[in-house]
C-alpha cells in the first residue's frame, strides 16, 4: 500500500507500478457524434458502432468544466464555509476541412428530416444508421391524432438551410437550435479502454472557419456547451494499484 514510509526519492518513483511504454495520447482518443441523449443509443453494455459517427481530421479537443462555489465568511471569525452550486461544461474542437462532411455537418450526422419534407422545408439526410435511413425514434412520420388531424412525430423539420450536401456553414439555421450528443473514447496504445463519456444535449453557440493566403489548410473550430456528462461503463483497464511499488532491487544492503 502506498504510504509515506515507502517514499524513497533517490530510488523510487512516487507513482510506481506503471508499465513502461504503456500510455495515452491523441492517437488513441476518438470523438463521435450521435443523438442528443446517451439513453437513446440503447447500448447493452457495448458500443453500438452504427449509432455514432466518428469525426476524423480533428486537430485539437479541449474539454473544461466549471462549478459554482460560494464562499461565506462570518463576522467574528477568520474562518469560512463553502457552498457548492451547479457545474457547467463546455468543449471546443478544431478540424481541418479536407474532403467530405464539414464539421457542422458531421456533428449533426444523426439528423433525419427527410420523411416529412415539405415545399418550404429543408431535407437533412443522416450520415449514420442502417443504410443511412436515420435512427428510430428520430425519423419523422405523419400520424393522425384522436381528432383525425395529421401531426408530426419525431425531429424538427428544418426551415432555414444550414448549407448543402457536405458543407454546413449557416449557424443561423434552425437546425442548430436542435441538440446533438458527443461521445469521447479514451484508449491506451495497447487499445485497452481507459474511459468513455457521452455528452448529453450539446449545442453549438460558436463556429469559425479560418484560412490565410500562405496557408495550406482550412481549419474549422466550434465551441460547444453540453447539459450533462454521462460516464459509460465498459470493459476497462483495471485500476492501477501499488503506486509506490516498483521492481524490487536487491543489493548488498538488502532489498530497496
Amino acid at each position: 500500500m502506498p504510504d509515506l514510509a515507502n517514499w524513497r526519492p533517490y530510488k523510487k518513483h512516487v507513482q510506481g507500478g506503471l508499465r513502461e511504454g504503456n500510455f495515452l495520447n491523441g492517437q488513441f482518443i476518438l470523438l463521435c457524434a450521435g443523438p442528443p441523449f446517451f439513453s437513446q443509443l440503447s447500448l447493452p453494455g457495448a458500443l453500438a458502432s452504427n449509432l455514432v459517427y466518428p469525426i476524423g481530421l480533428t486537430q485539437n479537443i479541449a474539454l473544461s468544466q466549471n462549478k459554482a462555489i460560494s464562499r461565506i465568511f462570518e463576522i467574528g471569525s477568520d474562518r469560512s464555509y463553502f457552498i457548492s452550486g451547479r457545474s457547467v461544461g463546455q468543449l471546443s474542437l478544431g478540424r481541418v476541412v479536407y474532403h467530405g462532411p464539414s464539421l457542422l455537418r458531421a456533428l449533426y450526422a444523426y439528423y433525419d428530416s427527410t420523411a416529412d419534407q415539405g415545399a418550404e422545408e429543408f431535407a437533412i439526410r443522416p450520415l449514420i444508421g442502417a443504410n443511412n435511413v436515420g435512427m428510430q425514434p428520430f425519423m419523422t412520420n405523419g400520424n393522425l391524432d384522436a381528432a383525425g388531424n395529421t401531426f408530426k412525430q419525431g425531429l424538427h423539420t428544418v426551415k432555414i438551410p444550414p448549407g448543402y450536401d457536405n458543407m454546413f456553414l449557416n449557424l443561423a439555421s434552425d437546425l442548430f437550435s436542435q441538440p446533438l450528443g458527443l461521445m469521447l473514447i479514451f484508449k491506451d496504445n495497447e487499445e485497452n479502454t481507459i474511459a468513455v463519456v457521452y455528452l448529453d444535449q450539446c449545442y453549438v453557440p460558436q463556429h469559425s472557419l479560418a484560412v490565410d493566403s500562405t496557408g495550406l489548410i482550412i481549419q474549422e473550430s466550434v465551441g460547444i456547451q453540453y447539459e450533462k456528462m454521462v460516464p459509460v461503463k465498459l470493459t476497462q483497464l483495471d485500476l492501477v494499484k501499488g503506486l509506490l511499488d516498483d521492481i524490487t532491487v536487491t543489493n548488498a544492503e538488502g532489498t530497496v
